[in-house]
């Protein structure tokens, strides 16, 4: 990743050292920088940073830091740090809003460190990352609790985040193409107990849907939305799924995550 701190307008004695730059890495949600001096700088030190990155879907974009604060504790521990991120405006000029509001209505975004292939699979590397936006799929699964860097029970929760994000786009077949649209109500629960099954705050009843594992649907027994995906379909377009059908794909099945939509 390029970075522009902007490190000679902070620190002008740092322009003649032309040799060093600062060091970036991705600890949890939060950026951390080591300056040429030694010195650490987080998240809330770079306000005014501006930084390339890829985004959810692999683009290269511009980001300024406008903003950073805490996550509500009720998401987790503290350790989710939400940023504000504006990115240029060609049409208008100036800078505008990057993310736009998650389902709570919070409308920041966050680095999360490995890069995602085309398939939709999270890799480990030691210097890249993605930035997500609380209306992601990567941003929402680490707000409700699969955080990739955390661990549970003695276990890594790497793969819940992956199965969780193959769920919340329903990636069915784990080759990273979604069959679901923006709104869609779903309930997910885990063999963890990270969440458990709720009712419908809308009322509405919601029908099991699939079992989930970090390569995709284990089974499904009703695709999410038919005329996007039927079932006839699924099993045409991956065969690893014949026979994982129906009325037997059940919370009874052997999965890292299963849900309700």
């Amino acid at each position: 990743m390029l970075l522009a701190l902007l490190a000679a307008a902070w620190y002008p004695a740092l322009a003649l050292e032309a040799a060093k730059t600062p060091s970036l890495e991705v600890v949890g949600t939060l950026f951390r920088v080591t300056m040429p001096d030694s010195r650490v700088l987080t998240s809330p030190d770079l306000i005014g940073a501006i930084l390339d990155a890829n985004d959810e879907t692999g683009r290269v974009i511009t980001l300024r830091i406008d903003a950073v604060t805490q996550d509500d504790p009720s998401n987790g521990n503290g350790d989710i740090w939400l940023h504000r991120f504006s990115t240029p405006d060609a049409s208008a000029g100036g800078w505008r809003e990057f993310c736009t509001p998650g389902p709570d209505g919070t409308m920041a975004g966050f680095p999360v460190a490995g890069t995602w292939t085309a398939d939709g699979r999270h890799v480990r590397t030691s210097a890249g990352f993605t930035i997500t936006c609380t209306s992601g799929a990567i941003g929402k699964c680490i707000r409700i609790g699969y955080k990739p860097w955390g661990d549970r029970k003695g276990g890594s929760l790497w793969d819940y985040h992956q199965a969780c994000v193959r769920m919340v786009r329903a990636d069915y077949g784990g080759d990273g193409v979604s069959h679901t649209r923006d709104g869609t109500t779903i309930d997910p629960s885990d063999r963890l107990g990270i969440q458990s099954p709720e009712p419908d705050p809308h009322g509405r009843s919601l029908e099991f849907e699939a079992a989930w594992g970090p390569d995709g649907a284990v089974c499904v027994r009703r695709t999410r939305i038919p005329e996007l995906l039927s079932i006839g379909e699924l099993v045409q377009r991956y065969p690893q799924l014949i026979g994982k059908t129906g009325p037997d794909c059940s919370e009874a099945v052997d999965a890292l995550i299963w849900n309700r939509s």
